[in-house]
């Protein structure tokens, strides 16, 4: 799973759809895909460049209150308002660092967007594409969610498996035995390393 998802973080996306026969979920992802190309893959900016414009593209994509939410499960329920903010940043800047520490090392792969298939949540659909990754292409869902004209993606599903959902369990593990703050310092510390790895700190 994580080596997969690094691949669809990672890859140089060449879209062969056509902007003008998709809904507005696809056209949504799509575009996201291709602001991403011509300005972060193809941009002859710096890497300290490059990952910061990634995290901004990939933060306004992305609904991390909703993400949040879902992968704490029950232990949201009873956080304070105060520890769901801490974990939600957390969370979101250890996510986005991972990726766009990895997004660099994979070129050439091809993304197709296939169609849209509904999902369980209210005004949510799964945009359907296919990464050209030979000799075995792999699907990739994007669960899309529609709150007053603006979409945003709450999930990715990688050949049948989910990235919140693996979030979820592995946080329910960890908080059977460990606090919730503990848990937040753990992905802070994460999130930091990346930033000490790459040389931007």
């Amino acid at each position: 799973m994580k080596k997969i998802l690094l691949v669809l973080c990672g890859l140089v996306w060449m879209i062969t759809s056509a902007h003008a026969a998709e809904t507005p979920s696809t056209a949504f992802v799509h575009q996201l895909a291709d602001e991403i190309i011509t300005n972060v893959l193809t941009s002859k900016d710096t890497q300290a460049q490059k990952t910061e414009r990634f995290e901004k593209y990939f933060l306004k994509a992305l609904d991390t209150q909703t993400i949040g939410k879902f992968v704490l499960g029950r232990f949201w329920r009873t956080a304070s308002p105060e520890e769901r903010n801490a974990f939600i940043n957390a969370f979101t800047d250890m996510a986005l660092k991972s990726w766009a520490d990895k997004f660099n090392l994979y070129t050439g792969q091809q993304i197709t967007f296939l169609s849209e298939q509904p999902a369980e949540g209210k005004n949510q659909v799964y945009v359907v594409s296919q990464i050209q990754n030979d000799p075995n292409p792999v699907q990739v869902l994007w669960r899309v969610q529609e709150k007053n004209g603006t979409y945003q993606i709450v999930d990715i599903i990688i050949e049948g498996v989910s990235m919140v959902l693996s979030y979820r369990n592995e946080y329910t593990s960890f908080l059977q035995n460990h606090t919730l703050t503990e848990l937040t310092d753990k992905l802070q510390k994460q999130a930091d390393s990346f930033v000490v790895s790459s040389g931007k700190k």
